[in-house]
């Protein structure tokens, strides 16, 4: 009995080990991205990989100043990604000062970058590419050709995962299409506090003004608050936003000298804690889109306006 008990087990035993040796040694990939938008990215083609992001929700990258605890998480990774544009201006002295030797993707190579004029540094990047979902195909595509050529065993789940997730964006990309086509053009115009949304304004043809520009680093002149001040009244806007990200104060003064109404927050830089409206990048984007409809709605005279939720 023994005999063909032991002839019965040792190519089972054979086979369980064949297959689970890989489970059991290869522990998962480390990968540390600098902001929760892009972390939420990798995972959505990683998965189950270990992502960790630098500068966490609610949080601006702009500002952020680097931690031991940073230097630490980046020396133990095994790939890191990185917006560029100049968007992280502290990441390559933190990647210097941690000894991380690996690989580092830009995820925004192959992207046509918006210029800006800084008037500190003439004409610059705008970093805010991931706002035009357009953009964010590209984002997708070097994760995953990234993550695929550090694990190849593991590239046709990468590739189905990421095929998933250009499906959803391009559902999402649609139905912003079609939500801001029923908006009158003159009326497409948004106030948030600083200035990220000018690859959405581009994509889906909305003015965005802000008091200060792409950084929120920077201040605000009075004559930026005075024109925006003109722009309200001369336009009749009704509603303004803040961000997640940023100062108050400003948007708050507007809202005082104008009587404008505050609309709900919402998100530029960073995503939001899971128990808010902009925990990932497609639920920040689709909020952001809900909010702007419907300050864009309170602009238009009674008859213009249709009946229909902006998710019709």
């Amino acid at each position: 009995m023994n005999y063909y008990c032991c002839r019965f087990l040792i190519p089972f035993v054979l086979v369980a080990s064949i297959f689970g040796c890989r489970a059991d040694t290869s522990p998962p990939l480390k990968i540390v991205t600098t902001f929760s938008i892009l972390q939420d990215f990798v995972r959505e083609i990683g998965k189950d990989k270990v992502v960790i992001s630098i500068v966490g929700p609610n949080s601006d990258a702009h500002t952020y100043q680097p931690t031991p605890r940073d230097v630490r998480q980046i020396a133990q990774a095994d790939l890191i990604f990185i917006n560029g544009l100049g968007f992280e201006g502290w990441i390559h002295r933190l990647i210097k000062s941690s000894g991380y030797k690996g690989k580092i993707v830009t995820a925004t190579d192959g992207i046509q970058p918006m210029m800006i004029n800084d008037p500190g540094e003439g004409e610059v990047p705008d970093p805010h590419a991931w706002n035009d979902i357009k953009n964010v195909k590209i984002y997708i595509k070097n994760i995953y050709t990234s993550l695929s050529k550090i694990d190849p065993e593991q590239a046709p789940f990468y590739r189905k995962n990421y095929e998933d997730y250009l499906a959803k964006l391009e559902d999402l990309d649609q139905f912003i299409v079609n939500a801001i086509k029923e908006i009158p053009q003159k009326k497409r115009i948004i106030i948030t506090a600083h200035d990220a949304f000018g690859y959405y304004g581009q994509r889906y043809g909305v003015k965005f003004l802000a008091p200060v520009g792409t950084s929120t680093a920077d201040e605000p002149s009075p004559k930026a608050m005075a024109s925006l001040i003109d722009v309200i009244r001369a336009h009749k806007i009704k509603m303004i936003f803040v961000e997640n990200i940023t100062n108050k104060k400003l948007i708050q003064q507007l809202s005082e000298e104008t009587g404008i109404q505050i609309g709900e927050e919402i998100f530029s830089d960073a995503l939001s804690e899971k128990d808010q409206p902009g925990s990932t990048y497609l639920a920040m984007i689709r909020h952001n889109t809900d909010q702007f409809i419907k300050a864009m709605r309170l602009m238009q005279p009674k008859e213009e306006c249709r009946s229909s939720s902006v998710y019709a």
